[in-house]
């Protein structure tokens, strides 16, 4: 196969199967997601636990709809904002990906841009679900 030697291809193959079998049972994408979002947390201005309250489009380009969301935090991990308070801010996403659905929650992660907050790319904006949030919350602790 595409210039590995047969023996290349067993230790690969056997390197993949030990990967594999150090990944736990509940799947390696959302093992690693709690230790994701710790990292966003210390590495931006702020991260909040938010609940939509209304999403509307405001532009298309290309394959992208630029939304302007409007929410109310409801957990603040880092920065300046109190459970409550609302908050609005932008999010691009491709075209096909559905409008913000009004009263789910996202755990979000900004940076603080001449004021306003804004999320680095989409590795900063992940749906919550209370196990995710206890998970990341132990991670904070663990990695503090």
């Amino acid at each position: 196969m595409m210039g590995f030697s047969p023996k290349r291809m067993i230790l690969l193959c056997l390197g993949f199967a030990l990967f594999m079998s150090c990944v736990p049972s509940g799947g390696m994408e959302n093992d690693f997601l709690p230790a994701l979002i710790a990292g966003n947390i210390r590495g931006t201005d702020l991260t909040v636990i938010l609940e939509i309250t209304e999403g509307e489009r405001v532009s298309t380009l290309g394959g992208y709809a630029l939304w302007r969301i409007s929410a109310v935090v409801i957990r603040s991990f880092k920065g300046g904002y109190a459970p409550g308070e609302t908050l609005e801010y932008h999010r691009t996403t491709e075209t096909e990906f559905p409008p913000p659905e009004k009263d789910s929650r996202h755990i979000v992660s900004f940076v603080l841009e001449e004021g306003r907050p804004v999320i680095p790319d989409e590795g900063y904006h992940f749906p919550w679900s209370p196990e995710l949030e206890e998970q990341v919350t132990a991670e904070l602790a663990r990695s503090s």
